[in-house]
Formats: C-alpha cells, structure tokens, sequence
C-alpha cells in the first residue's frame, strides 16, 4: 500500500552506466515505498535487462522521467542532495547520511531531488555546484565502494525509517533551481562584461564557488528577483 504523496523525495540519477545497476535502484526505490525516479541519460529506454534486475518493480521503470541534462531534470525543484564520498573543494555542506535524512524529512513542503553519479567517476564538481548539501554515507575508510543501486537503498532505508509524515516542516517559501538556474547565467554574463574572470582557466572553478554560495543562503523567489534587478541596475 502506498503511503501519501504529499512529500515523494525523487531519486536522480546521473549518466547511470549500467542497466543491472538500474533495474536494481528500482527494486531498492520499491522496498521502501519509493516511487519517483528521474534518469539524466539522452534517449534512455528500460531494456530486459533493466527489468530483470527489477525484481518487478516495473511500474517505477515505466514512470522514470528522462532528462538531457541536468538544470532539466532540475528545473522544478527546491532542494538538491548529491551524494559523494569524494573530498571535494568546494563551499558546499557535507552531512552525514542520517543527518542527511532528517533534514530532507524537514522539507516535506518542498520538491526535493536526490542526486546519484555515474558508478564509476560519481557526481562532477560543477553538478555538486547546483546541489544544497552532500550527504555522505560513512565506510570503511579503507574501502569506499559502493554500488550505484546500493548507495540509493541506504538512502531510501533511513527516509522509509524516519517518520515522513509526523514531523514539524520547514515552510518558508524558497525558489525553485530553475530561477536560480536563470540567475546564474545573468550573473555570470555581467561578470563576463565587467572582465571579473580575469584568468580564464579559472573561470569555471570560481562560477563553481559562487553557485555553492547562493545555494547555501536557501534564497527565497522575491530574493533571488531583488538580486536580478540588482544586476539590471548596476548594468546601465
């Protein structure tokens, strides 16, 4: 039996490589109530094997919406978790996964994305730009390999395991990554104009580090329309 859908956490993932890895999210998204998954990969179809590796959890195959890219897949959100064990240089939060949990169980009144990376590379710095926090799933410091299907089962275990739907909820109105995503690019093409990139080669690592600053202040529509006027009015 399915529970509400008022808060449905959607599993993403990016440039999955292999078909058994995906059959086998489905069937992990399945066990814990799960049912909304989008797959970044142009032109994706399940294939027998996908299904095979299901274990009959068909219908969330059949139901995966499939992206391009990934400001697509992204669009309609509010929040974005991508998980990573990978040190990374970048400003961005890093919790632990049972932390991880509770905080996105706070967003019950928000459309919240997981992020998963291809097996065998994980999430590049500049997705990990566009995301709120990583979460961080504890091993073996000696041996830090997980597969795809079951790093997306540990996180779907602690959401099922927590009380989704007896919780106090956050309620301020945050935007969603599409208008920040249009913000980005008009702060981007001014910083362009006004020569701020004065070493090229740097350019793609600080537009990185400025992304993460903006995604960190949980900035609201009204917010992020008062920043683009901001940048309308020092352009004249």
């Amino acid at each position: 039996m399915k529970s509400k859908k008022n808060f449905s956490p959607i599993i993403i993932l990016f440039e999955p490589q292999l078909e058994e890895n995906i059959g086998a999210t489905a069937r992990a998204m399945l066990n814990f109530n799960f049912h909304n998954i989008r797959i970044i990969k142009k032109g994706w179809k399940p294939s027998k094997v996908t299904f095979k590796n299901s274990a009959k959890a068909d219908e969330i195959l059949k139901n995966a919406k499939v992206f391009n890219n990934l400001e697509d897949a992204i669009n309609d959100l509010h929040y974005i978790f991508a998980t990573s064990n990978r040190k990374r240089d970048l400003n961005t939060d890093v919790v632990n996964l049972k932390k991880g949990a509770r905080i996105i169980n706070n967003y019950k009144n928000f459309k919240v994305g997981i992020l998963f990376g291809p097996e065998r590379s994980g999430l590049t710095n500049e997705a990990i730009s566009l995301s709120d926090k990583i979460i961080e799933i504890p091993l073996n410091k000696n041996f830090k390999s997980l597969n795809l299907a079951q790093s997306v089962l540990l996180v779907v275990y602690e959401l099922f395991n927590l009380n989704l739907y007896n919780i106090n909820s956050v309620k301020k109105k945050k935007t969603k990554k599409k208008e920040l995503l249009i913000f980005f690019k008009v702060l981007q093409n001014y910083l362009e104009k006004v020569n701020f990139f004065k070493v090229k080669e740097k350019k793609k690592i600080m537009m990185r580090n400025i992304k993460a600053i903006f995604n960190k202040a949980e900035l609201t529509e009204k917010e992020v329309k008062i920043l683009l006027g901001i940048i309308k009015n020092l352009t004249k």
